[in-house]
């Protein structure tokens, strides 16, 4: 065995050994969406009011109230305001 492939099998073997190690080790990111216990009591749903005007719905669900955003078209920012709220427990009469 000469020296040169003496010294590519030691090559091939570290490199070997480098990627087991990598892939025994390496660990994909956990996900931690949603941790605080109050995540739960809202609802976000993006509807079209009309044409080429969006909304974004949030309903807190502990509130029972509906928030409705609106993107501000008069800026460059592309902010969103708030435009009002909804008592839906009013709304569908307690529920009947």
């Amino acid at each position: 065995m000469t020296k040169q492939s003496l010294l590519v099998l030691l090559v091939g073997v570290n490199l070997i050994l480098l990627a087991t190690l990598v892939l025994w080790t390496w660990e994909l990111p956990e996900a931690r969406a949603q941790t605080a216990p109050l995540g739960q009591n809202y609802v976000m749903v993006a509807g079209q009011i009309r044409t080429g005007v969006d909304a974004l719905y949030v309903i807190d669900l502990a509130q029972r109230r509906m928030h409705v955003f609106l993107p501000n078209r008069n800026q460059a920012s592309r902010t969103v305001f708030h435009g009002g709220w909804r008592d839906l427990q009013k709304e569908f009469r307690g529920g009947r």
